[in-house]
């Protein structure tokens, strides 16, 4: 063999490598295993008026650099409710954050940089939000507001919603959505999911997107997802749950819905 040949083999399994390391960036564990006492439960905080919790065991001696995610919980709290049973599994920051619109998203990407100036330890690259029906529907005008200030959600739990169903193609880049939808729920709210179903087909950033599609009944009703994955990550999963109405503990129900959501990371878009 040549050394021009030579040469060309070494940039090919170099390159390579990189691929394969970015492809299985999905299995990396961004959430490692940690043992709690009663007194490493989360406290309390108040920053700029607003109340948010701290991640179990944040005080430990051993987490002082540690930085967390920020579990913000949209309209109707549900999501920081749910989260209370996987809380020590994902320590996280948690605020409810009751609001709907673009401004107000703005506003929370400014009170998330006011946290960490002073010395709240939040990982930008992982916040992430839950909303049912309201805020469902407000996720993706926060979304847009935080990209206004440059600060992206990694991960999105949407469960209905009537209205918005365009996050745009640069906020699509770089945040994954869960989209859950009884297909009992109102005919507008099923046409806005499946709207927003093919508006994520059709971005740009996922015009090579592999999609699956799968079906099971592990929340007690018959569900199809249909997953978008770029680069070995999930980046849009659309669930359609056939008799459910319009409610959102089903889709809490499966255990893998948090697992999914705290594995994503603007780290590796």
């Amino acid at each position: 063999m040549n050394n021009r040949n030579l040469c060309l083999l070494v940039i090919v399994s170099l390159l390579s490598m990189v691929s394969c390391e970015k492809s299985e960036h999905h299995i990396i564990d961004l959430n490692p295993l940690e043992t709690f006492k009663e007194s490493d439960a989360p406290t309390e905080y108040l920053h700029e008026n607003i109340n948010f919790k701290s991640p179990w065991g944040y005080e430990k001696a051993d987490n002082t650099s540690r930085k967390y995610p920020l579990l913000v919980s949209g309209m109707w709290g549900e999501g920081s409710k749910q989260y209370q049973s996987v809380a020590q599994k994902y320590p996280a920051f948690v605020i409810d954050y009751p609001k709907k619109s673009a401004n107000d998203g703005q506003a929370l990407a400014q009170w998330i940089k006011s946290a960490i100036q002073s010395g709240y330890r939040i990982d930008l690259n992982r916040i992430y939000l839950t909303g049912f029906s309201y805020g469902g529907s407000s996720s993706y005008p926060l979304s847009k507001g935080m990209a206004n200030e440059n600060i992206y959600f990694a991960a999105i739990i949407r469960i209905a919603g009537q209205s918005q169903p365009d996050i745009a193609n640069e906020i699509a880049q770089q945040t994954a959505v869960w989209y859950h939808i009884g297909l009992s729920d109102t005919g507008t709210r099923v046409k806005v999911a499946r709207n927003a179903l093919e508006y994520m087909r059709n971005y740009a950033c996922n015009t090579r997107a592999v999609e699956t599609t799968n079906s099971d009944n592990i929340t007690g009703y018959k569900r199809t997802t249909i997953t978008l994955s770029r680069s070995g990550f999930s980046m849009f999963k659309y669930s359609e749950y056939t008799g459910m109405g319009h409610t959102s503990g089903p889709c809490y129900t499966d255990k893998s819905i948090f697992t999914w959501l705290f594995n994503h990371s603007l780290e590796y878009r």
